[in-house]
């Protein structure tokens, strides 16, 4: 029993712990433990999310100079090269994409509770533990859908009420049979339709078994329904997004306020970079607006403090969205301004991630430095206004604008926004810069630009060669590795 006790309450460490070579799984925690084996918790798995979208700037003078000789050296941003160029493949540059194989690894495991979980045995001598295997059957369901939301949305189309049965999504694995099968691709209405009935039955299993789950690195009821709200909002289910959204809002409302640090995050104190750099990270899994945690950050080394360490940088035009008086944009974003040998430099940094800043070695770059793929309150906040607009429901979604805006902005000048300034267009504009100013490097902007206007971008990356991607660009689909497409033909190739 305290075995059991340990195994489903402790902290963070044990999701490291699990064992991975238990081929006979048989009791209720075997399987509580094979789940928590089915977490991505620490990996960086597509650290090339940011430079395929445009909240990254690149800047080539600051391509690092050897020591002594005066030549270059590679450069911690050279990885993601392909990426922001819109090559052909992001693995030019970068090798292999290892996203695939870890969220299928992911599913594996959730599949495996599924499958299996019910005919478990107990535990506990005079209790057969039903309420147990049925919440972690849920947190399954959980698990898997998040897994296929990142694979479709990485791999596949977007979802297009219109087009979703026949637009190519990714291949749909519910079986743990280990024979090598040439899976193929699932449209991405039954890529959807699937993450939407894991979802519901996730949530029915939870709210039927509940357990406490203190652990933000385990799917719950609470952060459940979050990611149910961002799932109807891309299949534009607007009714639903707010059902769910309403339904999480109730039971935890809580927004990061920074309202009282305006007299530090500021344009005066705009390039005081090693104070910026240091004090509450807005991610941090024990914040109560942070309801789950995935992944470290993706951002490192990307988007290294160090302006000599890497040629990406925070766009300026990220920087220049926020308005006045947003302390986001310097709590967030710092001036980082220095001369190493011999050579001037100044650039956005991201400071987001707070206390957890690599210095610039390459040990530090494999460090864990905090979380990237959340899931928190701002966030279905902002799913809900965005749904609430697009039913024309203004006033509502100008309201849950306000309850986060008013907890970012210097109190000297916030001001609320009122329905009279807007029309339904310019509001779900808004939104969307404000989902770009609230959400930055989370993992969110491409998959916001993809699923909203799939605008035309360009781009100069080393020795001015230039880079063009289309309005509906078939790019916005990332290609799937090769090491995949050359054992599996079935999955087919993204066009290009």
């Amino acid at each position: 029993m305290l075995l059991f006790i340990f195994v489903t309450f402790s902290c963070d460490s044990y999701l490291e712990e699990v064992p991975q070579n238990k081929l006979k799984p048989s009791t209720v925690t075997d399987y509580r433990e094979l789940l928590n084996f089915g977490y991505i918790t620490d990996k960086r798995i597509m650290p090339y999310i940011e430079a395929l979208g445009d909240d990254v700037g690149f800047f080539e003078e600051d391509k690092m100079a050897g020591l002594n000789s005066g030549t270059t050296v590679p450069d911690a941003g050279d990885l993601y090269i392909s990426a922001y160029m819109y090559d052909l493949s992001h693995e030019e540059s970068l090798g292999s994409d290892v996203a695939f194989s870890n969220f299928y690894q992911s599913i594996y495991y959730a599949n495996l509770v599924i499958n299996n979980i019910e005919n478990s045995l107990s535990v506990i001598i005079t209790d057969d533990m039903q309420e147990y295997k049925d919440n972690y059957k849920g947190e399954a369901y959980a698990l898997r859908a998040f897994s296929y939301f990142y694979l479709v949305n990485l791999y596949g189309q977007h979802f297009d009420p219109a087009t979703a049965s026949t637009d190519f999504g990714v291949p749909i694995i519910t079986d743990t049979n280990t024979e090598d099968k040439a899976y193929p691709r699932s449209t991405v209405k039954e890529v959807y339709d699937m993450i939407k009935a894991d979802l519901e039955e996730a949530v029915s299993l939870m709210e039927a078994n509940p357990i406490n789950k203190t652990n933000k690195l385990l799917f719950n009821l609470q952060n459940t329904l979050a990611l149910q709200s961002r799932v109807a909002l891309y299949m534009q289910e607007w009714d639903s997004t707010i059902e769910t959204a309403t339904k999480l809002l109730d039971s935890n409302s809580s927004v990061f306020n920074l309202s009282n640090l305006g007299y530090l995050y500021n344009l005066s104190n705009d390039y005081n970079f090693d104070i910026f750099r240091y004090g509450t990270d807005y991610l941090d899994i024990s914040n109560d607006n942070v309801i789950f945690c995935s992944g470290a950050t993706e951002n490192i080394p990307i988007l290294s403090i160090w302006p000599t360490a890497t040629t990406f940088s925070v766009s300026k035009d990220l920087a220049d969205i926020y308005e006045e008086g947003d302390i986001r944009r310097y709590y967030f974003i710092g001036t980082h301004e220095r001369v190493l040998y011999g050579v001037t430099s100044s650039k956005l940094s991201l400071i987001k991630n707070k206390e957890n800043t690599p210095i610039a070695t390459n040990a530090a770059y494999r460090t864990f430095q905090g979380y990237s793929r959340v899931l928190r309150v701002e966030e279905v906040l902002l799913n809900r206004a965005e749904a609430y607009a697009q039913k024309g429901e203004l006033a509502l979604a100008i309201n849950d604008l306000n309850t986060i805006r008013v907890k970012k902005f210097d109190p000297n000048y916030y001001e609320d926004l009122i329905e009279a300034n807007f029309t339904q267009e310019t509001l779900i504009n808004y939104i969307y810069d404000e989902r770009r100013r609230e959400l930055c490097f989370e993992g969110q902007r491409w998959f916001d630009l993809k699923r909203t206007t799939r605008p035309e971008m360009f781009r100069v990356g080393y020795n001015g060669r230039e880079a063009h991607i289309l309005k509906d660009d078939p790019r916005y689909v990332l290609q799937i590795p090769e090491d995949e497409l050359s054992v599996n033909p079935n999955i087919v190739a993204a066009p290009r």
